[in-house]
């Protein structure tokens, strides 16, 4: 007898309806849990895999998006200030703004 898969599909998109699948209000009671960093890596994680999600961060930089990652108004201003046309530019930076803000906090 073949072993099935037993990993649990999460579907975070689009949130947090979901699209059927089991797992996705765990996931944002996960999420909601989380620091922002990480709330943030979730959302440039989700970016990746779903093209509408993508268009809405790096193109509208979309507050009710924003807002459904919990990300602080601190973090929704900054978001949006950064100049990017890609979601690569843009997780560059990400990357480059909070290695800023460690140093700056040493």
């Amino acid at each position: 007898m073949a072993m099935m898969d037993q990993t649990p599909i999460m579907d975070v998109s689009p949130w947090p309806e979901g699209r059927g699948f089991e797992g996705a209000r765990m996931w944002w009671d996960d999420l909601a849990r989380s620091d922002e960093m990480k709330r943030l890596d979730n959302l440039m994680g989700v970016a990746l895999l779903d093209e509408s999600v993508r268009h809405r961060l790096v193109k509208e930089r979309d507050a009710s998006l924003l807002t459904a990652f919990g990300l602080s108004s601190e973090t929704q201003s900054w978001l949006r200030e950064i100049q990017a046309t890609t979601l690569a530019e843009l997780a560059q930076a990400i990357v480059r703004h909070t290695r800023e803000e460690a140093y700056a906090g040493l």
